[in-house]
């Protein structure tokens, strides 16, 4: 009987420290869920799990690894937005219009927020004198691309493949108009390329789908305006100012 108790004890408190440790855990992707949906209002915290549960998944990752490395992300986006726009203080509020593109399938970058999270925008030229793009007021939308405003170094740029690819995917973009908008950046590279989507989201699908090529500049969990500005399959060939 002895000994029956003290496995007893043992079995017992083995399974309360494994109880507490599982506890702490769930606790901490909680709070990490909670802080990537507070940088991205408009994203529930539900969202937030099943978009890192799917993103772990896929990357062999445990939950509380993925929502770390997304958190970090988006932070790292947000502070680096925060730290250009701080270097162009003092410029346009949006008061400056785009330009004709070069060709179809060119793409374009702004400074912007969305509800207050600085994080950029932008769009693709279905053709030169029209550009289509994602906003949370519309969904996937194209307007002139004098309609647009933008800010002070905002740039247009030109995606390095053939123009057979970019004519496929300023298509693909246009036949996406109506789309509604999705708030998720931190991990639209694993969501779905038909339905909702931002504004990043859109480029990206469109030129990984019909040119077979990644132009996000560092591969995290999500795609990131900036992040297309700075792949190393864009040229920037004006700047406007």
């Amino acid at each position: 009987m002895k000994r029956i108790g003290l496995l007893l004890i043992v079995i017992f408190t083995c399974l309360s420290g494994t109880m507490t440790v599982s506890a702490s855990t769930a606790f901490y992707e909680n709070d990490v869920f909670s802080k990537i949906a507070h940088l991205q209002q408009g994203v529930s915290v539900e969202e937030v799990k099943e978009s890192v549960t799917i993103f772990a998944k896929e990357e062999g990752l445990t939950i509380t690894e993925a929502a770390d490395m997304i958190l970090k992300e988006l932070e790292d986006q947000i502070a680096q937005d925060e730290k250009e726009r701080n270097q162009l203080a003092g410029g346009s509020s949006g008061n400056y219009k785009l330009k004709p593109s070069e060709r179809n399938g060119d793409i374009y970058y702004t400074p912007s927020t969305t509800l207050g999270v600085p994080h950029g925008h932008n769009g693709i030229y279905y053709n030169r004198y029209y550009v289509v793009e994602s906003l949370p007021s519309t969904g996937v939308r194209m307007i002139r691309y004098n309609d647009r405003n933008v800010e002070k170094n905002a740039v247009m740029q030109k995606v390095k493949t053939t123009q057979t690819n970019r004519d496929a995917a300023a298509n693909w973009a246009k036949s996406r108009v109506g789309d509604p908008y999705s708030y998720n950046f931190a991990t639209n590279r694993h969501t779905g390329h038909y339905g909702a989507k931002n504004c990043s989201k859109l480029l990206w699908s469109a030129y990984l789908l019909n040119a077979g090529i990644d132009i996000d500049y560092n591969k995290g969990a999500g795609v990131y305006p900036k992040d297309i500005r700075d792949s190393s399959y864009v040229e920037t060939y004006l700047v406007i100012q």
